[in-house]
């Protein structure tokens, strides 16, 4: 299990501790607790079985979301999302798994942000 509280860097390489604000079964979710909850920003995760049979799998889920409310009142929600799915048979190793999570860190640590923001691919 994770910590309750979890302590994570912002783009600026600023700390950002996120408390444990609920917690359910296969589900928590953390607030930043520099934001307060007009415009929250939160750390959800999410654990669910998906497929069926031979093809059962685990999906893991982590979101970041962060809601901000414009001049005019209007509630904007702006948020990224990490899947990870493992399908239950024996012949995906753990290394197979570390493979592709490293991919996507190293994906998103770059300047492929912006570009992809952009709508390219």
């Amino acid at each position: 299990m994770f910590n309750q509280n979890l302590t994570l860097a912002d783009a600026s390489a600023a700390n950002k501790t996120f408390n444990l604000v609920y917690q359910d079964g296969q589900e928590s979710r953390r607030l930043d607790v520099s934001t307060d909850l007009t415009q929250p920003r939160l750390m959800t995760i999410r654990h669910q079985t998906v497929g069926k049979g031979s093809d059962i799998g685990d999906r893991h889920n982590v979101l970041f979301s962060k809601r901000i409310i414009d001049a005019t009142g209007n509630i904007l929600n702006t948020s990224v999302s990490v899947v990870v799915t493992v399908p239950r048979d024996t012949d995906v190793s753990q290394t197979v798994v570390d493979d592709l999570v490293a991919f996507a860190k190293n994906f998103f640590s770059t300047a492929n942000t912006t570009q992809l923001l952009r709508g390219e691919s």
